[in-house]
């Protein structure tokens, strides 16, 4: 069922996941048939527009299109899980756009794929199409510009108003205009899965107070399980630290949602539990990804 906040012109076909919320004015405007597919959990902010002339526009579970966000698709714009972009955010997939899990994108960036502008009659040669590819955890952080034909690897952060006129490897970061690395800066460090499972086991202390869950009792080390307060609230949601915990966990904790921190994978049990600890979790601390 198409949410009813959501004005569709054209033909195409449109489908939404679960759990997700459209805000008003949403607009999504087929000039040829195609599909637009939504995830699970997702959230597109008010006046966030779609104009779709081919090529199909998948977005991941647990994605924010933020106000008057425009997406382009002539080639196709597929994006991963726990995508955020802010308002006014430009993505462009008339050379075709693929952008991975965890992408961040500040408000007013824009991520083209295609450029075109003189009169090709008269000899401009400023036209092409090339397709832009955006690795998992990249991050841009605000007014960014990305030109046609570029790929970002993984983890890379542009920092504000970086103009990225070519491709990047992983995990560096840029600054500037053409964007150029800084060399001295890092914003990554290895961490170990100990010191994963202790902060996790924070976190989620946490969100017992904020969220109105507590602990159950019989969890084995590696394993946390967390259930609703309230009366009549059976559902539970559980952490393993490892893949050889997971299945000890679901022998003992039967339909849960069991989140594994080691490969940062879980199943979906559409839950409320899920949703919120999932949700709460995902902005800075850890985001697991659905299978």
């Amino acid at each position: 069922m198409v949410h009813s906040n959501i004005e569709i012109i054209g033909d195409g076909e449109v489908v939404i996941g679960k759990g997700t919320s459209i805000a008003a004015g949403v607009k999504i405007v087929f000039h040829k048939p195609a599909r637009v597919e939504i995830g699970d959990y997702c959230s597109i902010g008010p006046g966030v527009k779609f104009i779709v002339s081919g090529g199909a526009v998948s977005i991941g579970d647990w994605t924010s299109l933020h106000d008057n966000c425009l997406i382009l698709s002539t080639q196709g714009v597929t994006i991963g899980q726990h995508g955020w972009f802010g308002q006014n955010t430009v993505l462009d997939g008339s050379g075709g756009l693929t952008i991975g899990n965890g992408v961040r994108v500040g408000m007013y960036s824009q991520i083209w794929s295609h450029v075109a502008a003189g009169e090709r009659i008269e000899g401009c040669t400023l036209y092409g199409e090339r397709p832009v590819v955006i690795e998992d955890d990249v991050w841009l952080v605000g007014s960014c510009i990305c030109a046609s034909g570029v790929t970002i690897g993984r983890r890379t952060v542009a920092l504000i108003g970086s103009n990225i006129t070519r491709s990047w490897p992983a995990e560096v970061v840029l600054a500037g205009s053409p964007a150029m690395q800084k060399e001295a800066l890092s914003f990554y460090k290895t961490v170990s899965a100990e010191e994963k499972w202790e902060m996790l086991t924070g976190w989620m202390s946490d969100l017992e107070v904020e969220l109105g869950i507590e602990q159950l009792d019989g969890a084995a080390d590696g394993i946390l399980a967390y259930r609703w307060k309230a009366a009549g609230k059976d559902e539970a949601i559980v952490f393993v630290s490892d893949s050889a915990r997971q299945q000890a966990a679901a022998d003992r904790f039967g339909d849960a949602t069991i989140c594994n921190i080691d490969t940062k994978k879980y199943q979906k049990m559409f839950t409320p539990i899920e949703q919120r600890v999932l949700k709460a979790l995902s902005n800075n601390k850890v985001r697991f990804l659905s299978e």
